[in-house]
């Protein structure tokens, strides 16, 4: 009998440390898992969504949260007049977190600017918003984007992210309480 109970701390020591281990598993894997979810976004452009401009500009800017991706087919703007023409000249160039976008042509009324980009964690992100050129621009319908374009490509594609931090944090439940559980044999046994 007092074998068996000099055994009793030996087993809740190695019981809190399998405990403390399983608890700094989780944690890494949350930690390591957590950058997934921090896509970039679109926090400015210029000219402003909504407004009304007497010229169409020489060019378009959008500013990201982080730099995005500079990769040659990554970004992709296109910049529409109403009748869906397109009002973009040569390819996006890169200064920091701001994408900008050569404009040619001449516009009258409401023009819409679809864009998508890779952002810095590799997920596309897309959007669209219209500004209008000159007094014209209220009375005219704009340019109608093809479904599927300018969403958020975050909800439309299956992130299987979440999926294996859950499937690690459960196997490593299991763990913890296989070895917490296990009965081991004693010398009385």
């Amino acid at each position: 009998m007092l074998s068996r109970n000099l055994h009793k701390p030996r087993r809740r020591a190695r019981a809190g440390g399998l405990a403390a281990l399983g608890a700094l598993v989780v944690a890494l894997l949350t930690a390591i898992a957590a950058p997934a979810y921090a896509h970039d976004e679109l926090i400015g452009t210029d000219p402003a969504a909504g407004t009304t401009l007497d010229a169409l500009p020489a060019q378009l800017t959008l500013t990201f949260s982080a730099v995005v991706l500079a990769d040659a087919g990554a970004t992709e703007i296109d910049v529409l007049d109403a009748s869906c023409a397109p009002l973009t000249a040569g390819d996006p160039t890169f200064d920091g977190t701001r994408v900008h976008q050569e404009l040619t042509g001449a516009a009258t009324g409401p023009v819409t600017v679809v864009w998508r980009v890779v952002s810095s964690d590799g997920h596309p992100i897309s959007g669209t918003w219209e500004f209008a050129v000159g007094e014209a621009g209220a009375g005219q319908t704009p340019c109608a984007v093809a479904a599927g374009e300018g969403t958020d490509a975050e909800g439309s594609a299956f992130d299987p992210t979440l999926l294996i931090v859950v499937g690690a944090v459960v196997v490593v439940g299991v763990v913890v309480v296989v070895l917490l559980t296990r009965r081991r044999p004693s010398a009385e046994d």
